[in-house]
């Protein structure tokens, strides 16, 4: 008994996550009550914000103050835009917002980044660090909150929300408040306040999602991590270039089936509430160019950078033409990349997405006059490999610790790859081949083949739903390992 009270508070060791037995039981009993609370909105609201905050706090611990302080601050600062007839009011409110959710991701998420750097480059001590614990989430909470506030200063929101406990259960929000979607004011905030429906058809589709996350995440992102990856990537000296080079082809995609099979469990918990959140991700290996792969990789992060930032300063410096692009470009991603974590190589990171999205500027009317000389097919074909093995290559650089060990992995691809290795390298690590395979297989499935294998669970009847359910997780759990991976965006 005492045991199981003291996993009910927050272990800094063990934080909740989706994937967790604990989260399975502390939701059942709450999915339980929210079911007889459904129907009363006030009723319903009340045990989602109770059970999100504690959700939080079991992620992050203390640091659900912070949640709590961007979510009251920006409440009545969106009010105070709302209402100030002065543009010079509206603006320093802004600003007030700014600061006060910028100075908490900064000092939270960067000061350490700031401090050792400056450190470094003065010479004062080469173990310069503050006593400083990120909390999870915080820049995709801090975000949500801020497009409110962006969206009230430009008047894209008709009015600010009234109820101080609905904006709060905004922000925090359970399903997506750790790595997210990030859902806009506009598109959450009318459903909080709204009666939902739920049908079979919906708690179907939510199962289905959760499901189809699970393999995603145990299966392939876990299987691929533990049994290959991790292993080249933690200890590069040991491995050939033909191994780095696979390495890369399977970090690439076991980032993308954790990322997208996060957002499957968080999309599918919200449908099981009632609630509709955006996608995430549109098969991105299929891209055709950097700037065609931001429009399907992460959709919503892509959506807020070009809304809140990239937009804003490419008409500040329209006056400057072709270069005021490009410089709108660098900086959206070099932030892009910074977001992402405080450290260098998430900023060469950035850099280069954002040079190859010049790239693609710079060179359309090159490429609009080969795609007519080329046959569309081959021309696709090409662009299409190309593309990934950019984004493969420049996921190295986000992988790794360092630059220098970037640098290694690099030296090792393009300067001494024994493609005669193959064959013995499949002999040695056949079954995370077949998981690579499969990852790409699945990635690139036809859109309307997923959408007929949901359609044809979701009609099912219940219990033929439950005995798919019950095979489906016993044939995960087969993979399933006790040294499973946490959710990789969840670092971010």
């Amino acid at each position: 008994m005492i045991d199981f009270l003291q996993a009910l508070l927050y272990q800094k060791n063990h934080p909740l996550i989706f994937n967790s037995v604990m989260f399975f039981i502390l939701f059942s009993f709450f999915f339980l009550i929210y079911a007889i609370a459904f129907k009363n909105v006030k009723a319903r609201n009340i045990a989602l914000l109770l059970f999100s905050l504690y959700f939080y706090y079991k992620v992050s611990g203390i640091a659900i103050i912070i949640l709590l302080i961007i979510s009251t601050s920006d409440f009545f600062i969106g009010k105070g835009i709302f209402h100030s007839k002065k543009k010079s009011n509206r603006t320093l409110l802004l600003i007030l917002s700014l600061l006060i959710d910028l100075g908490c991701l900064i000092y939270f998420k960067y000061a350490n980044f700031f401090v050792q750097t400056w450190s470094d480059m003065t010479g004062i001590s080469d173990t310069v660090t503050l006593n400083i614990i990120l909390p999870i989430g915080i820049s995709y909470f801090i975000f949500k909150s801020l497009t409110y506030i962006f969206d009230i200063y430009r008047e894209t929101i008709e009015e600010p929300e009234t109820n101080y406990f609905n904006y709060v259960l905004y922000v925090s929000f359970f399903p997506n408040i750790l790595a997210g979607p990030i859902s806009k004011a506009s598109d959450l905030l009318p459903q909080i306040k709204n009666k939902l429906i739920i049908n079979q058809e919906i708690i179907g589709k939510g199962f289905f999602l959760i499901m189809c996350g699970a393999f995603k995440k145990i299966v392939i992102a876990d299987f691929l991590a533990g049994n290959f990856v991790d292993r080249v990537f933690d200890a590069p000296d040991y491995f050939s270039g033909f191994e780095s080079l696979m390495a890369s082809y399977g970090y690439t995609i076991q980032l993308y089936f954790d990322f997208s099979g996060y957002t499957d469990i968080v999309i599918g918990i919200a449908c099981l509430l009632g609630f509709s959140i955006a996608p995430n991700f549109n098969k991105p290996f299929s891209s055709t160019n950097v700037t065609d792969f931001w429009r399907r990789w992460h959709l919503t992060l892509s959506a807020w950078l070009r809304d809140y930032l990239f937009t804003p300063m490419s008409l500040k410096l329209r006056n400057w033409g072709s270069f005021g692009l490009m410089l709108a470009i660098m900086i959206t991603f070099i932030i892009c990349g910074f977001w992402h974590g405080a450290s260098l190589t998430f900023i060469v990171w950035g850099g280069l997405h954002g040079i190859a999205m010049a790239w693609d500027i710079l060179t359309n009317k090159f490429r609009n006059k080969l795609k007519k000389k080329v046959n569309s097919g081959i021309y696709r074909f090409i662009s299409i490999l190309i593309t990934f093995h950019f984004l493969c290559f420049s996921f190295i650089i986000f992988r790794v610790k360092s630059i220098p060990i970037a640098l290694k992995f690099y030296e090792k691809i393009f300067m001494s790859v024994d493609f005669s290795l193959t064959g013995q390298w499949m002999n040695l690590y056949f079954y995370p081949f077949i998981v690579l395979i499969l990852g790409l297989i699945l990635h690139y499935t036809p859109i309307k083949w997923n959408t007929s294998l949901l359609n044809f669970y979701t009609k099912r009847h219940w219990s033929l739903k439950a005995i798919i359910i019950v095979i489906a997780f016993v044939v995960i759990y087969q993979v399933f390992s006790s040294q499973s991976q946490p959710f990789i965006y969840l670092e971010f």
